[in-house]
C-alpha cells in the first residue's frame, strides 16, 4: 500500500483547517435584514378617558406585529375647542370643561383610532359665597381606596353644582376626610356624592346621600362611613 508523504500532509492541513472554519461560519451566521418593519393592526390603550382640569394623561399606541420598527405617528385634535390639549409623545392636557376628541394617526396614514376624552371642572376649587354650611367627618373609601389613596378626590353635590371638597386630615393619628359643604338655605336640599380617580381618569356616584341641615354629622370616634 502507498502512503502519502508526511510532508504532503503537512501542505494539505492548512487547507483542510480553513475549509472546516469556512463550513462553521457558514452554519452560524445570521441574516440581517435592516428594513423596517411596518404595522398591521394600531389602536390606543384606552378608548374614552375623564379628566379632571389641569390633569394629564398618556396615550399608547398598541401595534401588531410587536417587532414593528416603523412607528412613526402624529396626533391631531377633533372638536376640540380649547378643552384639550395634546402632545406629539401622547399626552393629553385637560384645560377646561367640555368633550373632545384625540386621534392618532400611523403607518403613513393606513392605520389610525381615536380617544374620547371628557374633561369635568376641578371639585377643589369652591364658590363658597353661600350663607349657611354644614360639616361631614367622614371615613371614605371608594373601591379599596381609602381617604386619598392613589389622589382619590370626592366632593359633595346640590342640585347638580359642587358645594363640598373632601379634605383629607389626621388628627390623633386618625386619618379622616372633612366635608365643608355650602347651601343657601339654612335647612333644604339633598347631598349627593361624586368620587374621581386620576390614575384610572374615572369617575362616579357614590351610593351615599344626605340632607342639607346646617348642622355637624359625624366625629374623630364616630366618622361617617362613605364607601362604594
Amino acid at each position: 500500500m502507498n502512503r502519502p508523504h508526511i510532508p504532503v500532509l503537512r501542505k494539505l492541513a492548512p487547507v483542510v483547517l480553513s475549509l472546516c472554519l469556512g463550513l462553521s461560519a457558514l452554519t452560524s451566521c445570521e441574516v440581517i435584514n435592516d428594513e423596517p418593519i411596518d404595522a398591521l393592526w394600531m389602536e390606543l390603550d384606552r378608548d374614552s378617558v375623564i379628566l379632571m382640569m389641569g390633569d394629564t394623561c398618556r396615550l399608547n399606541m398598541r401595534f401588531l406585529p410587536d417587532t414593528v420598527t416603523n412607528i412613526t405617528a402624529y396626533w391631531e385634535l377633533i372638536d376640540s375647542t380649547g378643552v384639550i390639549n395634546v402632545m406629539q409623545n401622547g399626552d393629553v392636557i385637560a384645560t377646561q370643561p367640555g368633550q373632545a376628541d384625540v386621534r392618532v394617526v400611523a403607518a403613513n396614514e393606513r392605520l389610525q383610532d381615536t380617544c374620547h376624552v371628557e374633561v369635568i371642572e376641578d371639585w377643589r376649587e369652591l364658590y363658597d359665597t353661600y350663607p349657611y354650611d354644614m360639616l361631614v367627618y367622614a371615613d371614605v373609601d371608594v373601591l379599596g381606596h381609602h381617604n386619598d389613596a392613589d389622589g382619590l378626590r370626592v366632593a359633595a353635590f346640590i342640585d347638580g353644582e359642587v358645594r363640598g371638597y373632601g379634605e383629607v386630615r389626621t388628627d390623633h393619628g386618625i386619618t379622616y376626610t372633612l366635608f365643608r359643604i355650602w347651601h343657601y338655605r339654612p335647612r333644604n336640599g339633598t347631598i349627593t356624592f361624586r368620587y374621581y380617580l386620576p390614575y384610572q381618569f374615572a369617575t362616579g356616584e357614590l351610593e351615599f346621600e344626605m340632607y342639607f341641615d346646617g348642622a355637624v354629622h359625624g366625629q374623630l370616634n364616630n366618622l361617617i362611613s362613605i364607601t362604594k
